[in-house]
């Protein structure tokens, strides 16, 4: 199980094409479509196994993913694909700029610092890369001028992970 999560900016017509897909081909599709020309560009953001700590410390601890700011930064939003093994999820155009709106005020590595301590005393059954603080703050810091870069572009925004 990689369990490495990645957020891409996508064109409405790339969305399309995804969403035109049904939902069990949906992940592959991304991997050979979308992972292959965006990966390690300004339109992929790797989050490596960070994202799993840092979804819990945007949750004060707890594991939620709404279509909210914090909550949508990363796991929530609308779910393309949603099952044991894959998970996609969209940040539209409106949420990615609430997003960008709430990081502008909120420091996410302050969000980690603050809810952290919650995650870490509620580590049983958790991998130990979740509970390393420098590890979950290291992945975090470029997620502001990933989703500024998207608004600029007027890009939506997947979050991938292969569970």
């Amino acid at each position: 199980m990689a369990c490495l999560g990645v957020l891409y900016a996508l064109t409405d017509a790339e969305l399309a094409a995804l969403c035109a897909r049904p939902e069990e081909e949906r992940y592959e599709y991304m991997l050979e479509e979308i992972e292959e020309r965006l990966l390690r560009t300004p339109r992929g953001y790797e989050l490596d196994k960070a994202w799993q700590g840092i979804q819990l410390c945007l949750g004060r601890g707890k594991w939620s993913e709404r279509n909210r700011a914090p909550l949508n930064i990363l796991v929530g939003g609308e779910f393309l694909v949603d099952t044991e093994e894959d998970l996609i999820s969209l940040k539209n155009h409106d949420d990615v700029r609430r997003i960008v709106d709430y990081l502008q005020c909120h420091e996410v590595k302050d969000i980690i610092r603050k809810n952290f301590p919650k995650v870490e005393a509620d580590s049983s059954g958790l991998p130990a890369y979740v509970t390393d603080l420098e590890y979950l703050l290291s992945n975090a810091e470029g997620l502001l001028p990933f989703y500024e870069y998207a608004l600029r572009e007027q890009l939506q925004v997947i979050f991938t992970v292969d569970l």
